[in-house]
């Protein structure tokens, strides 16, 4: 438990109360002075007096306002397996870089690609007024969402390389379907779930997502939900947005469909 976490949660203005602010504090709780934690769905859910599908609807809107980042285990992993979260400071402290503790260490590589640093000579709290009458999360409430929108517009996305998605898909998954025709229908999908986030332009994040759909017993038909027979996913379906969320929250690996 971090005390300094929870309480830079308390004092952010800019999260919602309610279930929001609630499961930011659990995540606090269990987090060391950097902000790291894995805790289970299960748990969040039984912290937060909430469903697991609620509580798993809230983290995903803290991970979407920035607050909260997957730095470990992004597709769930195998039963049992948790992700590794981290609150991310700078959203709570509107400061860019948090400097944490004295003799901090920085952060440690993770799937984003950041990588370690030491900050030195640290002996301040960030969260510091800037100048007399304005504070920093008075300026992040006020231009954050313009700022935002205006960096995603500056962003130039890569083109989306259909083929060698394809070919990582044949690799991965021998016994799905194969894919014979490239409509435009089935193109504009990928190309969908690739602009969707920065972390998906990126061949290497579609060879890992189909390396964990091939470790599904039902997505690649070695079991079949009764009266059914087995079911193999093709690469269609899995780009289909709701199916495609699910295969990413771990849905379909306890042995059946969600």
């Amino acid at each position: 438990m971090s005390i300094r976490i929870m309480s830079m949660v308390w004092d952010c203005a800019h999260v919602d109360g309610g279930s929001e602010l609630l499961t930011l504090l659990a995540l606090a709780d269990w987090s060391d002075d950097n902000g790291r934690c894995y805790p289970s769905m299960t748990s969040i859910s039984r912290k937060v007096r909430l469903k697991p599908r609620q509580a798993q609807r809230v983290v995903h809107q803290l991970i979407e306002a920035g607050f909260v980042s997957v730095v470990g285990n992004e597709f769930g992993g195998k039963p049992g397996a948790t992700r590794q979260y981290r609150i991310n400071l700078h959203s709570l402290t509107g400061v860019a870089h948090d400097t944490g503790v004295a003799h901090d260490t920085g952060v440690v590589e993770d799937a984003d690609g950041c990588h370690g640093r030491r900050e030195t000579g640290v002996t301040h709290d960030t969260q510091t007024i800037i100048e007399p009458s304005i504070t920093v999360s008075t300026i992040v409430g006020k231009h954050a969402d313009a700022a935002t929108t205006a960096a995603q517009g500056k962003r130039k996305i890569p083109p989306c390389p259909h083929q060698e998605i394809i070919d990582a898909y044949h690799e991965a998954l021998p016994a799905s379907p194969r894919i014979r025709d490239w409509t435009k229908a089935r193109a504009a999908h990928l190309q969908a779930r690739w602009r969707e986030d920065p972390k998906r332009q990126n061949v290497d994040w579609w060879r890992r997502l189909f390396g964990y759909v091939a470790e599904s017993d039902f997505l690649t038909g070695k079991v079949a939900t009764p009266g059914r027979k087995p079911f193999t996913a093709s690469l269609e379906w899995l780009l289909k947005p709701e199916k495609f969320a699910k295969v990413r929250e771990g849905h379909y690996h306890d042995g059946g469909e969600a």
